[in-house]
């Protein structure tokens, strides 16, 4: 179930993180990581990644010399790829709401993040 969730979820979180700055491929996982308390964890995101450029949700930006040092390639949320966020984040909102009052509604006293 956890590998469903994160596939699920992983467009909405690269471009969550796109929409904050242009980022390479391979700092989008530690960023990830990071931010989530290490909860999620992508290990390949060159898949989402030229998946959302097939779906013209995200852009590929000239090379450039990244802090390390190397040229890299940054990615670009577009505006598509910015109507196509809220679009998803809406949904996931309404989603994790509706949850949260299932859990509420049938098992009551249920701490959240039980079963870690």
């Amino acid at each position: 179930m956890e590998e469903n969730l994160k596939k699920a979820l992983s467009e909405m979180l690269v471009l969550a993180l796109l929409h904050e700055r242009d980022y390479y491929a391979l700092e989008l996982a530690p960023a990830i990581a990071e931010r989530s308390d290490g909860a999620i964890v992508l290990t390949f995101p060159y898949a989402i990644l030229y998946r959302m450029i097939d779906q013209e949700y995200i852009q590929e930006m000239p090379k450039r010399i990244a802090p390390d040092g190397r040229r890299r390639q940054y990615f670009h949320i577009t505006d598509a790829g910015r109507v196509y966020f809220k679009k998803i984040w809406a949904v996931y909102q309404r989603f994790i709401v509706g949850v949260d009052l299932l859990a509420d509604r049938t098992l009551p006293g249920l701490e959240r993040g039980e079963g870690k």
